[in-house]
């Protein structure tokens, strides 16, 4: 009977603790909302290993009264961002901005994958092999990864929608 308690007050221990200061890495998530959409960005991870694979992505839901809506945007509806803010590095983004489209129906998630754009440096982290390299790895540090909605109704001059949204991440040594 001894034991049994032992084993109980241990296990309980292990919970409380487990509660305040979690094991693993918990998921990295963040929302936005206007009156037609919802736009979330995500990673199944908070935390990393330096130079391990990241994944990001954003989900954008349309929320509005029809069915279907076509919205109008840049080369993605999602421009990306990446600040380190232990340090300098800074990704800034940018994009081509033809006027594409892209339907949506109401209730189903557009994913849209992390994509890397920008300035390329000289100098790491952000060089040019870096930015050729399609998996998103980072070095050791605090970054906040933030995804920027831009997109409009009607057409590319129509009624704008701009959402952001922002998560942070920890790269381990």
């Amino acid at each position: 009977m001894r034991r049994l308690i032992v084993a109980l007050a241990l296990g309980l221990t292990v919970a409380a603790c487990a509660e305040i200061l979690p094991v693993g890495p918990a998921e990295a998530v963040a929302e936005a909302t206007d009156d037609l959409f919802v736009f979330t960005v995500r990673s199944p991870a908070n935390r990393y290993a330096s130079g391990a694979p990241i994944v990001v992505g954003a989900e954008l839901v349309y929320q509005g009264p029809k069915a279907r809506e076509t919205i109008y945007h840049a080369s993605s509806p999602v421009g990306w961002q990446l600040a380190q803010l232990d340090g300098p590095a800074v990704m800034g983004g940018g994009m081509d901005e033809p006027c594409l489209n892209t339907d949506l129906e109401r209730g189903a998630a557009q994913v849209v994958p992390f994509q890397k754009a920008g300035v390329v440096d000289d100098v790491g982290p952000f060089d040019r092999a870096w930015f050729e390299d399609r998996v998103l790895r980072l070095p050791a540090g605090r970054w906040r990864i933030s995804a920027e909605l831009g997109v409009a109704l009607g057409d590319c001059g129509g009624e704008p929608h701009a959402l952001e949204a922002s998560i942070e991440l920890l790269v381990t040594p």
